[in-house]
């Protein structure tokens, strides 16, 4: 015998993404876009705050030059320097010279030597000693027609001591920032995916106990969390729901099916075992054939019954005159019961939204469980009052006591059980079609009887345009 290695099959690895926790995703990308964009950061100040330091440095050094410029005089062929003349402002050095380019007055930054030329306005710069500075000479003509020099010397030392200063300071502060960060992730990603762990718990201890009526019933948790687990809880009522649907529909089929296929079975052995006349075998195939239409009806409403309490019914809505329903259904009905007396209070033109194929098996449900259970006379009636739509059907049977008013509504239940047999075709589902069907179109039913008094079914449903 071969051995069927199925079970043995090795197990997936999952891959690499797949085995890492979404925690840790998180956390991860989390971290990462924080240190990309602390160095974005440090990057961006280090260029801002240098640019707008040369910037500021260079403003000051035309400034303090070009201010000089109008402290300056030249009477009897010597230059010199007036009262506002400042040799050393905002951490620029001026110097003066003739017109022959020698050093009137003023000093250098200690330091600093040069033999750069002049060029009358141009900023430039220049190292000496390993240090940078700005130049910037201004050339000057005097009323008498003399000339002279001003030099503007200034250390750009400044500028990057600003700057190594702004890149220490961020170089201790952004580290911190990233580690917060993360350590913020990590506590709010515990905390939003908390719920998500308290789910994956349940439903494995429902998964093992096979118990569909527990419920998360989460409070106190986040918005998204919250929304999760209504959801997850309304999943389980439907998966509670569907299962138990589905054992009443296995118990109603097997019951119900019972007593046909007994009878299809008792009367083929009858046939098998007796010398029977070709009419005896002619009315045994009948009895077969009327029991196993049966079985197909009923197998036929129970699938319909069951699409109906999922909710998986489709209702094709078509505007549609009802009054041309209710009467079609009940021309046919009478013509298939001759020995009824119908009378008709159809008002007609009565239009909204239905299921046509629906509404007609409502109708036909109702106006059959008049003919079987009820009287001689049956009558239906369709109107509309204050928005809403009423159809009702009447009959002078039997009855139905108070104690068996709601229970009519239910599954296989039927007012006189004795009925229920082959003749009549009977399997008490007629009326639950009913309901259904009339909460597919938003509508109620209700019910008025009393025993030998006869019973009024009456549908109430919204006018839709």
């Amino acid at each position: 015998m071969a051995k069927n290695n199925s079970s043995q099959a090795p197990k997936t690895r999952p891959k690499f993404w797949e085995a890492i926790s979404v925690k840790f995703i998180i956390i991860f990308w989390f971290t990462l876009l924080m240190v990309i964009v602390s160095a974005l950061v440090m990057v961006f100040m280090l260029t801002v705050s240098r640019l707008t330091m040369e910037q500021d440095m260079q403003r000051r050094v035309l400034s303090g030059v070009k201010a000089n410029s109008n402290d300056l005089k030249c009477e009897n062929d010597t230059i010199q320097a007036k009262g506002g003349f400042q040799y050393y402002v905002n951490g620029v050095y001026c110097l003066i010279y003739d017109a022959n380019c020698n050093k009137v007055a003023g000093e250098y930054p200690e330091g600093f030597y040069t033999n750069a030329g002049f060029e009358d306005g141009v900023l430039r710069t220049t190292e000496c000693g390993g240090k940078k500075y700005y130049i910037y000479d201004s050339y000057i003509t005097f009323k008498n027609g003399r000339h002279a020099w001003i030099r503007g010397v200034s250390l750009t030392t400044t500028t990057v001591t600003v700057a190594s200063t702004v890149a220490k300071v961020a170089s201790y502060v952004l580290p911190g920032v990233v580690v917060a960060s993360a350590i913020g992730g990590y506590f709010i990603t515990r905390a939003a995916l908390k719920p998500i762990d308290e789910i994956t718990k349940m439903s494995d201890e429902i998964s093992e106990g096979r118990d569909l009526s527990r419920r998360l019933n989460m409070r106190n948790v986040t918005m998204e969390a919250y929304i999760l687990a209504q959801s997850y809880d309304k999943m389980l009522e439907r998966l509670e729901r569907s299962f138990d649907m589905e054992k009443q529909f296995t118990s109603d089929a097997s019951h119900e099916l019972r007593t046909p296929t007994a009878v299809i079975i008792s009367q083929c052995e009858y046939a098998q075992e007796h010398d029977a006349t070709p009419e005896e075998f002619q009315d045994t195939i009948a009895i077969i054939k009327r029991q196993a239409r049966r079985m197909n009806a009923m197998v036929s409403q129970l699938l319909s019954f069951a699409r109906m309490e999922q909710g998986t019914q489709k209702v094709k809505l078509e505007h549609a005159d009802i009054s041309d329903i209710v009467e079609a259904v009940c021309e046919e009905q009478a013509e298939l019961n001759p020995d009824v007396d119908f009378q008709y209070a159809i008002d007609p033109g009565i239009c909204s939204n239905v299921d046509i194929t629906l509404m007609s098996r409502l109708v036909e449900n109702l106006i059959t469980n008049a003919c079987k259970f009820g009287g001689k006379h049956v009558k239906v009636g369709l109107y509309e009052e204050e928005g809403q739509i009423y159809l009702f059907v009447r009959d002078d049977g039997i009855g139905i006591s108070p104690e068996n008013q709601k229970k009519v509504w239910d599954r296989f239940w039927q007012a006189e059980p004795s009925r229920s047999d082959n003749r009549q075709g009977s399997n008490g589902l007629g009326l639950s079609m009913v309901r259904e069907i009339a909460k597919l179109h938003r509508g109620e039913m209700s019910l008025q009887s009393a025993p030998r008094q006869g019973s009024t079914f009456t549908l109430k449903m919204p006018k839709e345009e």
